[in-house]
């Protein structure tokens, strides 16, 4: 037997061995890849992917998917001579808000969610159909938000301005329903957040802090404007919304430059 001869065909069998298990080895960790990327992709459970992608859930997603409808709506005319008979103030209207100030401030009460609403009764108008919003958590001011049906409209706000844990004034935006649409089932939450994690809105290793349903509309030169339901959802000290018949992310208008 020619042992050089040998070895040397031994040495090219080791090789190639080495090289096919080293392909396999790459192969298996590349397809693993591709796997984990369609299970992203495809993972019909909302927590699989905010694991796999570093998002923290603060908040229970909630579970419900009401009939709701499109609802038309005007801003509220805050009158002249309506706001002067409000004690303690002056306002005015700027647009479609009333901004105003009062004379006296007010000491925030202890038990701000009963108290507080108590203490503004003929003070601002209409304070008896908004509520607090939690998710707004800012130290100089306070928000509430005008409610129809037992939902939030997000546009309607009622921000009371404070210096010193005293109220020194608030800024009010109210809207009247005229009409409403037919009702359709609105998705889920869970759907919501998803497509705003696909789309690259909610990011990896964020924080998701507030899932609300309720109502939202761009506001355009129009005396009729249009609110669509909408899920909102708070991350990172940002706010999305996602209409809830269509699925589709509400995107809000950039500004125009001054």
């Amino acid at each position: 037997m020619d042992w050089r001869r040998a070895k040397t065909l031994l040495i090219i069998a080791f090789l190639l061995l080495d090289s096919f298990l080293a392909f396999q080895l790459w192969s298996g960790r590349h397809e693993g890849v591709e796997v984990g990327e369609q299970f992203l992709s495809g993972s019909t459970n909302l927590q699989d992917v905010l694991q796999a992608r570093g998002i923290t859930l603060k908040v229970e997603t909630p579970t419900d998917t009401p009939v709701m409808n499109y609802l038309n709506i005007k801003y509220a005319d805050f009158r002249t001579t309506q706001v002067q008979t409000l004690p303690n103030q002056s306002g005015d209207r700027i647009g479609n808000v009333l901004q105003s100030r009062f004379h006296e401030p007010i000491p925030l009460p202890e038990d701000q969610r009963e108290a507080l609403k108590n203490r503004l009764k003929g003070q601002i108008l209409f304070i008896d159909e908004y509520e607090r919003d939690p998710a707004v958590t800012d130290k100089d001011r306070i928000r509430y938000l005008q409610q129809w049906n037992s939902y939030p409209l997000f546009g309607a706000t009622l921000d009371l301005r404070l210096v010193d844990q005293r109220i020194v004034g608030y800024t009010q935006a109210y809207y009247q329903v005229v009409n409403k649409g037919s009702g359709k089932k609105v998705i889920s939450s869970l759907t919501a957040t998803r497509t705003l994690i696909e789309n690259g809105f909610i990011k990896n290793g964020e924080t998701i802090d507030a899932i609300d349903l309720g109502y939202y509309g761009h506001t355009y030169d129009a005396e009729i404007q249009v609110l669509a339901p909408v899920w909102r959802i708070w991350h990172a000290g940002k706010v999305d919304y996602v209409n809830g018949i269509t699925g589709v992310i509400e995107k809000i208008p950039s500004l125009p430059k001054k």
